[in-house]
């Protein structure tokens, strides 16, 4: 068109300037428009790309979640059933090994083959009781509370155990914090478990820092528990019941599965993984108790 009005026709040459620059303008213009279309298109693509991902990401969550829960179901009842017929004999075990440990007719081999039958027979009780416990979780009663304060005594219980004086612990809160709805023994056993986990974990490295961080994100407040040390071995197994890198005799592997199932009871969610640049962070995130929600609707949650 523009040729042709250019070259082609006879008019007068400013009427056919004219005519081609009209014509110019109509092809940049509708260039300009089909671009746009374009671009606008590939901007929508790509945002269904992204909330595509976000969803495929929150199933596989969910999945993993589901699962997480079916085995801890099915394990607790196998639990519960094991312990309780175990309690019975060990009580035995142990009511003889101590009558045998305190007898002056037994020679000093014979004492001393007493004495670890009983500390053995102990030590298979407290995991009986910790199997007890994990199969036994019940949702306990909830209210409204500050978790600054659980964190903070859950950090100082398990410094007053530190001999090593290389292994800092600090908790930091970086902003006015709301409350949640949660049941205080409950997290404060979850808040100790990944604690002494890290202390573990440092001690075996030779010292360290652990920082425990709170803050709100949204609606939820999130709980940061990040070390120095060597990292999670295998940060996909963590929660499974029974998995445990600490040496035979010093771990169940059910401190964590039993994490778990409280922040779920929660509401809440619990991740862990490797940081770029070492040590292992694990994060707890917990609903935010509404400013307008009463105490009788907090306890129908």
């Amino acid at each position: 068109m523009g040729y042709s009005a250019l070259f082609l026709s006879h008019d007068q040459p400013s009427l056919r300037q004219i005519r081609f620059e009209v014509a110019m303008g109509g092809v940049a213009l509708l260039a300009f428009v089909v671009f746009l279309r374009q671009h606008l298109l590939d901007q929508r693509l790509l945002r269904l790309l992204k909330h595509s991902r976000r969803s495929f990401e929150n199933l596989q969550r969910l999945h993993g979640r589901v699962i997480q829960q079916a085995k801890l179901a099915s394990l607790g009842e196998l639990v519960a059933l094991a312990a309780g017929e175990l309690e019975f004999p060990l009580s035995a075990v142990l009511a003889n090994s101590e009558r045998m440990a305190t007898s002056s007719n037994l020679s000093r081999e014979q004492l001393a083959n007493a004495q670890k039958i009983g500390q053995q027979a102990r030590r298979t009780r407290e995991l009986v009781s910790d199997l007890l416990s994990f199969a036994q979780q019940t949702p306990g009663e909830k209210n409204p509370l500050e978790l600054k304060p659980l964190l903070q005594r859950a950090v100082q219980m398990e410094g007053f155990k530190l001999e090593n004086k290389l292994i800092s612990l600090t908790v930091e809160c970086k902003d006015p914090v709301p409350r949640v709805l949660g049941n205080p023994n409950q997290l404060l056993q979850a808040f100790l478990q990944i604690v002494e986990n890290a202390v573990d974990a440092l001690q075996e490295s030779g010292g360290g820092r652990l920082q425990v961080c709170l803050w709100r994100e949204s609606d939820e407040v999130v709980v940061q528990f990040a070390d120095s040390g060597p990292g999670l071995r295998d940060p996909e197994r963590v929660f499974d019941p029974f998995y445990t890198t600490k040496p035979v005799g010093k771990g169940t592997g059910l401190g964590l599965s039993a994490t778990y199932g409280v922040v779920q009871d929660h509401k809440g969610q619990i991740t862990c993984y490797n940081r770029p640049e070492g040590g292992a962070v694990f994060e707890i995130r917990l609903p935010v108790l509404g400013a307008n929600t009463s105490l009788a609707e907090a306890a129908r949650v």
